[in-house]
């Protein structure tokens, strides 16, 4: 689909087919696959009527080499994955790789149609989608969530540590022709740097075995652990081009050390974070779940997010959760004040 901004290039064309000028403003319009093969029409007209500039065949080969890339990557995911297809209100269909027991284990959590898992933070993210939010998706894990959001037509940046998860996340984004969804294989923390990880398989639940600032002894010649990057989102996000307008955050128990790591995000003011709480498991890093909510100022909304979608005040009862922390895992909803 064009953007408005592309569509009215191409009207402007067609009223002076003949004018190279109008036919050059579209080059730079390149926000999708689409629009690059639009773009590389445009150049061929170029060509034909003459305007044979050293600047347009640079962008005639650019523009041909990455599409190339593109059509490569949608053709390896098809000779090399198994989908299932489900429908997604508000993204329509939505092909989904099987191809590793990991995905078909968290498929399977959905139940027939793929959906009955955490259904309203599916709809979240389908909503924020359809309003092309960006999103930073950390704890991706098969790319479930970046595909939906991305269908939806989000902008979608998946963090995801375990490093055979990543080509299964690209599965994901190239069978669907998700251009604008990408994904990062790095742990997301409080610290930058390298971590060492124990070398478990990909199943729903993994996370990061180790603090981060302390690694253990001879990692390197060890057989036992993967070495991979931590990175903090203000690192991730800290050179202005581009902020978030949402952050969901799975990522079993390591939550309050990613968000130590977004203070400059949250100081922001204009980034929403959806958080997936595991009171029982952040002991295992140290920390106190109350600790969760010392992470955001007092200024801020918390909200509990409800399997049916809707989003309710954080009550006197879900402040029991951090004085006595049952296995559940409520969605909470950090929202910065009205500007």
């Amino acid at each position: 689909m064009p953007s408005p901004a592309v569509d009215q290039i191409l009207s402007a064309i067609l009223r002076e087919p003949a004018d190279p000028m109008a036919l050059a403003a579209c080059l730079p319009l390149t926000g999708s696959a689409g629009d690059l093969r639009r773009s590389l029409k445009v150049l061929r007209w170029l060509a034909v009527i003459g305007l044979r500039a050293e600047s347009v065949e640079r962008q005639r080969s650019a523009h041909g080499r990455v599409l190339k890339t593109l059509d490569l990557r949608t053709a390896e995911a098809e000779r090399d994955g198994e989908y299932q297809t489900v429908n997604v209100d508000g993204a329509g269909q939505v092909r989904i790789s099987v191809t590793t027991e990991a995905s078909r284990s968290f498929l399977a959590l959905g139940g027939e149609n793929g959906l009955e898992y955490e259904p309203g933070v599916t709809r979240y993210l389908v909503e924020a989608g359809r309003q092309g939010q960006v999103i930073a998706d950390v704890g991706a894990h098969t790319g479930y969530y970046n595909t939906i959001a991305g269908a939806a037509g989000g902008i979608v940046i998946g963090f995801e540590m375990h490093p055979d998860l990543i080509p299964e996340i690209r599965r994901n984004i190239a069978i669907n022709r998700l251009d604008k969804v990408h994904v990062i294989n790095a742990a997301v923390g409080d610290h930058d740097g390298l971590i060492f990880n124990m070398r478990f398989d990909a199943t729903p639940g993994q996370r990061v075995s180790d603090h981060i600032d302390e690694p253990p002894p001879d990692a390197f010649r060890q057989v036992l652990f993967d070495p991979l990057m931590c990175v903090r989102l203000d690192t991730a996000f800290g050179r202005n081009q581009v902020t978030p307008d949402l952050v969901k955050l799975d990522i079993e128990g390591y939550e309050i050390d990613a968000l130590r790591g977004a203070r400059g995000l949250i100081e922001g003011g204009i980034t929403r974070f959806l958080v997936e709480f595991h009171p029982s498991l952040v002991g295992a890093f140290g920390h106190q779940p109350e600790s969760l909510l010392t992470c955001f100022p007092e200024t801020w909304t918390v909200e509990v997010l409800e399997d049916d979608g809707s989003l309710r005040p954080l009550g006197d009862d879900d402040r029991r959760l951090f004085e006595n922390p049952p296995k559940i895992n409520p969605k909470l909803l950090f929202s910065p004040p009205p500007a």
